[in-house]
Parts: structure tokens; sequence; C-alpha cells
């Protein structure tokens, strides 16, 4: 079995050396979007400071997980040496994420190498804002109906106990809705809607009947979390009737969500 440290270092230096190899490829064969002018110092500084910081992130995760494992007391320069030693089970499933974390920044950087370092990242930004707003939102309604729900009648069928995922519903549903919160009072203020990292948000808050829903369906995903968490383990019929029941208030919702997604 490979060692941890082999594992993170794999998790690394492939999708690294993969978008390596894509950036010589179009440096040599250049096309319309992508001029060899494009490949210049500023893109080179952006790619590689947004590097270390996704690798200190990387990094930061990978010390919390490892004194989670009973490894205490460590600087981040002893990393590679406990992860040496450690179980490669324990940070395994760490490794896709590791993986999916570098794909993302090679992502950022060929889009600072398209649109240039300050339209580039402006983009990626505005990217990241709706997808927190918007995008997660929707992903934990889609999880709540077509994994978690399942899940519960599987799990009444059969008497197998899953792994719970209110806490992860609850945090992620907090956020974006907290996101849609700052988002409206940001953008209730003159000249907000200027800055240029706003302007994709901004279709969503002025449909303000969409960002109603979007409100509403952060409360509704809230709520299936808090119900998992705090009512289903005391009261198991109560917790599973009303999980149950926002489950199906979130169908219409979501669909209406999407039907105005479609027509901004």
């Amino acid at each position: 079995m490979k060692s941890g440290k082999r594992l993170v270092i794999e998790a690394v230096t492939v999708p690294l050396v993969a978008w390596v190899v894509i950036w010589l490829f179009l440096y040599i064969h250049p096309t319309s979007s992508i001029r060899r002018g494009n490949f210049n110092a500023s893109w080179l500084i952006t790619a590689v400071v947004s590097l270390f910081l996704a690798l200190a992130f990387i990094a930061l995760i990978l010390k919390r997980r490892l004194r989670k494992s009973g490894h205490t007391d460590f600087k981040f320069k002893e990393l590679p040496k406990v992860l040496e030693r450690t179980n490669p089970e324990n940070i395994k499933d760490l490794t896709s994420g590791i993986f999916r974390a570098l794909l993302i920044w090679g992502a950022f950087s060929s889009g600072v190498l398209i649109n240039g370092p300050g339209k580039g990242i402006t983009l990626a930004i505005d990217f990241a804002l709706v997808f927190i707003t918007v995008g997660l939102l929707l992903i934990v309604s889609m999880v709540i109906l077509f994994m978690d729900v399942p899940s519960m009648f599987y799990e009444s069928l059969t008497g197998k106990r899953l792994s719970p995922i209110f806490k992860e519903i609850l945090l992620i549903s907090l956020v974006s809705g907290g996101s849609l919160v700052l988002l409206g009072f940001i953008l209730s203020h003159s000249g907000a809607s200027e800055i240029m990292v706003f302007h994709s948000l901004l279709k969503f808050y002025v449909n303000r009947d969409l960002y109603k829903n979007l409100l509403l369906l952060s409360a509704l995903n809230s709520l299936y979390g808090i119900t998992g968490i705090l009512i289903l383990p005391r009261r198991r019929r109560l917790g599973l009737l009303m999980l149950l029941m926002i489950a199906l208030a979130l169908i219409p919702l979501v669909i209406k969500i999407f039907i105005q997604l479609h027509s901004l």
C-alpha cells in the first residue's frame, strides 16, 4: 500500500503536471484566444502566487486531519515526515479533494491566461460568489431530494444506518443564505452594482421573486438540517415526518427556481 506521503504527492503532481503540459502545448500551438503574448510575467506571477495559496490551504487541511488522527504539536516543515508515518487510510479520502483543488487552480490560472490578470481574477471572484450563493444552495437541495431522502427510506426498510449529513447541509445552507443576505445589503447601496465582481449576482438580486425564492430555499434547507440534528435523534417518527414534509416543500420550489434561472 502506498504511504500517506506518496498519496499526497501524487494528488498534487498529477494535476499540476497536466496543467503544465496543456499550457506548454498552447504556447507551442497558440489559438485565437490564447496567444504567446498571453504567457507574460503578470500571468506567471498570478499563477505562482495562487498556487502557493492553494498549497498552503491543502497543507492546513492536512495538518487539521493529522491532528485529529493523533499527531499533535508538529510544525508545517515536519508535515512530510508526519505523512510518511501516517496510516494512508486516515488521509486517503482527502486526496480527491486535493486533486480537485489543483484542478480549480489550473482553471483559474487558465482564465487569467485568456483574459489577463485583472479581468481573469474578477471573473473568477464573480464565479465563486455565484457558486457560493446559488450553486451550493441548489446542490444541497439536490442532495436532500435524491440522496438523503432515499437513504432514509433505505434505512427504514433495511435497518442499516447510513452516515448522516445533516450538519453539512445546515452549514452550507447557512453560508449560502448568509451570503444572499449580505449580497442584498451590499447591492441595496448605490454604486455597488457598478462593481465588476457583482455583475452576475446583480441578475439574481434584481429579480426579486427569484431572490426571495433563493432565501426561502436556504431557510428550508437549514430547517431540514436542524430537524435532522435536534429532532430526529430524540423523536424519530416526528423527525422523519418533518423531514419528509420539508423535502416535499422543496420540490415545487426547486422546480420554480430552475425555471426562473433558465429565463434569466
